[in-house]
């Protein structure tokens, strides 16, 4: 297999490697170890993909990336000089999400990934893109302590706290308190009305943690909705004490959601139609005067007969930003 070419790659940990005095960078240099790295992409059916574009790199002196395209197996290696704590890698190819990220990382000093490892690299088929509506909301809790409905279609209050028209969501705020931002406290339960309707979580790698950024596709969630595995509630909580430094709350970075609402059923218990729709980042509450604050960000797919999850948004910009100079065909 042959590398088609060799990129200088701008990596900022690598200035701290040249701005010591020389002897002292040499010493660190010399400290690091090459190892030959090796990487299986597959599509999300474990199907091996030919000329996929991959670039990976380590957080070294080097400061160089190795380019090049996998074999007819999915294959691709490249030997990669001073590896220092990590190993760092894009992979692309028309027709599917882009994947990026950390997906090797050292437990010692000095380590290297250990000999014939192959790392899978997983890249989502581009199948059904559905021009969905991107939502983000950052609501007032109208009143507590009663069920207040939310349309996820609109993105709103049903009327006359919003513009909502169908409550596929009921929010309970209970009673808390709040005396500034640094001493309150808050709690949510919700409750999908609809028999068939509901929520489940599904996790993504940190992103949190910059410069590392585990490996990740583009599109966050599964192709298509599941056809089962929905719970009908979930609760939220925040809160914060004058002697804590920093508030405590069940948000969490990794976690998202699919939700799943106005679903029919024929005779025989069979759904018919739904609207399916994921949220992108968790959803989180806050303080707000004494009823609180929701923040919701998430994709709704409005065609009934639909279960995809890919937005076209995200389709069309992977095309869009797929290079153009990119080789159709693997180089032996």
């Amino acid at each position: 297999m042959k590398t088609l070419k060799t990129l200088a790659y701008p990596i900022a940990a690598g200035m701290m490697f040249t701005s010591a005095s020389g002897c002292r960078a040499a010493t660190f240099a010399e400290s690091l170890n090459d190892g030959t790295v090796t990487v299986r992409v597959v599509d999300d059916t474990d199907v091996p993909l030919e000329g996929v574009q991959a670039i990976m790199y380590s957080l070294s002196d080097e400061g160089t990336s190795k380019l090049g395209l996998t074999d007819t197996n999915g294959m691709y290696s490249v030997q990669l000089r001073k590896i220092y704590a990590e190993i760092d890698g894009h992979f692309t190819k028309p027709g599917y999400y882009k994947s990026n990220g950390v997906f090797w990382k050292w437990d010692k000093w000095g380590g290297v990934p250990p000999a014939n490892t192959n790392f899978t690299i997983v890249l989502k088929r581009i199948t059904e893109p559905v021009q969905m509506k991107k939502i983000e909301v950052n609501a007032v809790f109208p009143r507590l302590n009663e069920p207040v409905g939310f349309d996820l279609a609109i993105g709103d209050w049903i009327f006359p706290d919003g513009k909502g028209e169908i409550a596929d969501i009921l929010f309970t705020t209970e009673e808390g308190y709040y005396v500034s931002d640094k001493n309150f406290a808050i709690r949510a339960s919700a409750k999908f009305p609809n028999e068939y309707d509901g929520i489940q979580s599904f996790h993504v790698p940190s992103r949190s943690d910059a410069p590392t950024q585990l490996l990740r596709s583009e599109l966050q969630p599964p192709l298509i909705a599941p056809k089962s595995g929905y719970e009908k509630t979930f609760e939220h909580f925040s809160h914060r004490l004058p002697s804590e430094k920093r508030s405590s709350s069940s948000y969490d970075n990794t976690r998202r959601w699919i939700y799943r609402t106005r679903t029919e059923v024929n005779k025989d218990g069979e759904i018919v139609s739904a609207n399916y729709g994921w949220f992108s980042m968790d959803m989180s509450i806050g303080p707000f005067g004494k009823t609180g604050r929701i923040m919701l960000h998430y994709y709704h797919n409005p065609d009934p007969k639909s279960r995809s999850l890919e937005p076209k948004e995200i389709a069309d910009r992977q095309a869009k930003d797929m290079p153009k100079d990119m080789p159709k065909e693997t180089q032996e």
